[in-house]
């Protein structure tokens, strides 16, 4: 790196994160994020797209069910933190059971990983407080990472883990990312949350050991309750992305407010060829091939599933009866072969919600052309009304949406490119050179020629 970069990072490591490109001949772009964050979902991104990346030993969520627990420890977590005390299980949305805090336990141990629960009765206690950043910053250097904090809606936990990083950052000066008052707001405006109100202010401040903030950012998602949803990871205003959802989701994807949401994953067929993509199974490595090949079974058969078990080590029924792994997911419209589009089709037809099919190729090229094809379709979603985006993981949608929201919402070729690294996806001319390339076509003003898309 050379003196300009250092300077840059020294002056500008007091408000923000620095992120430097040099070798890339990219300006420097500063981020809202702690770090620059991965993609999300540790090593497996199909199955923990909804963990939110703050540091890579700490990701918050909301409130988890048995399936994502189970997940988190398919995808490295080694220990899980709850702030708050469940009494009671709960139903989720169209049906999913939620454990209460004694089945958690049991459910996080018997999954290999470490838990520890904080115990706040509800969002009454005291969760904004120097007492409740003082226990978790006692507890988490006592556990193995990385560490999956939640709460009800990943909301309240997002401030107790920034603040603790902050308690960490006054106190200890070698600690790292430093986390500051300005830090906060920016990431928290980033991960579209709010903590303007004076109260919580006020104990940032006293926490920081700074002056409060007058005018910090505030969050810019709509719907502001989107976080009920808390799975989806807002992109820039009525712009949400997410992996696979549920089928339990379009009931809280109604009651929120969304209007629409697009599907960018493969059909049953494409040109009369068959192009199912995997679904998701607990216990079972992600990433092979659904129909098979020279290598390997088509995905689902026994024999192939038993091949591919993470640890062999779990007991019977951790995942479908009688075995320790799972063999099917019809949840996340799942059948016999993989993961059915037409499935997920019939369950939109019978909700109130909007649905777009736009298959992209999780293996294909980006290209100016390709963001053109469905342009007219993606902006016709999003003018509609809050819209969700999904994939398998997040990636493919998080290109499509940074992108369609700056053409929605005339933002820059560097909004653009500030917002899918903030996202986890890491974009620059020999990263990702692809998406680059289209994220330029469409959106600097000297090659409007181009794509039009100064007309728009």
């Amino acid at each position: 790196m050379d003196a300009k970069c250092y300077i840059l990072v020294l002056i500008l490591s007091l408000h923000s994160v620095i992120v430097t490109f040099c070798d890339d001949s990219v300006d420097d772009i500063v981020l809202d994020t702690a770090v620059q964050r991965k993609a999300p979902g540790l090593k497996a991104p199909k199955k923990l797209w909804w963990a939110k990346e703050i540091t890579p030993d700490y990701h918050v969520a909301g409130r988890l069910s048995e399936r994502q627990i189970k997940y988190a420890a398919d995808g490295g977590f080694k220990s899980i933190v709850s702030l708050f005390h469940y009494d009671e299980p709960l139903l989720y949305g169209g049906g999913e059971y939620l454990p209460s805090s004694k089945e958690e336990e049991e459910i996080v141990k018997s999954a290999g990983m470490q838990f520890y629960k904080v115990g706040l009765a509800g969002l009454h206690d005291k969760w904004a407080s120097v007492e409740t950043v003082e226990h978790i910053s006692r507890i988490l250097p006592t556990l193995e990472k990385p560490i999956l904090l939640h709460c009800n809606r990943g909301y309240t936990i997002s401030f107790v883990t920034l603040m603790h990083m902050a308690n960490r950052t006054r106190h200890d000066p070698s600690f790292t990312p430093k986390i500051s008052s300005g830090n906060f707001y920016n990431i928290t405006a980033a991960m579209g949350i709010d903590f303007t109100m004076e109260n919580t202010k006020q104990v940032v401040a006293e926490i920081t050991g700074e002056e409060v903030v007058k005018n910090p950012p505030r969050l810019n998602a709509e719907p502001e309750l989107w976080k009920i949803y808390w799975k989806a990871h807002p992109v820039y205003k009525n712009w949400f992305t997410a992996g696979q959802i549920r089928d339990t989701d379009l009931k809280v994807l109604e009651e929120v407010g969304f209007k629409a949401v697009v599907n960018m994953r493969q059909g049953v067929e494409t040109d009369g060829k068959p192009s199912q993509e995997q679904v998701t199974l607990i216990n079972i490595k992600d990433g092979t091939p659904t129909y098979g090949d020279e290598n390997s079974l088509p995905r689902q058969v026994p024999e192939e599933l038993e091949r591919l078990i993470l640890d062999p080590s779990k007991p019977k029924g951790y995942g479908s009866e009688n075995l320790n792994y799972e063999t099917s997911n019809p949840g996340e419209f799942g059948d016999e072969i993989g993961y059915n589009e037409d499935l997920e089709k019939e369950a939109f037809e019978k909700s109130t919600l909007k649905y777009y099919h736009i298959p992209i190729d999780s293996n294909g090229k980006y290209s100016p052309e390709l963001f053109g094809k469905y342009k007219d379709m993606l902006l016709e979603a999003g003018r509609n009304g809050p819209v969700l985006v999904h994939c398998a993981s997040a990636k493919r949608v998080a290109y499509m949406s940074v992108l369609a929201s700056a053409v929605q919402y005339n933002k820059d070729f560097n909004w653009a490119l500030k917002r899918i690294r903030e996202l986890g996806f890491y974009v620059s001319p020999t990263k990702q050179p692809d998406v680059y390339e289209m994220f330029a076509a469409w959106l600097k003003k000297d090659r409007s020629n181009e794509t039009g898309h100064l007309e728009l």
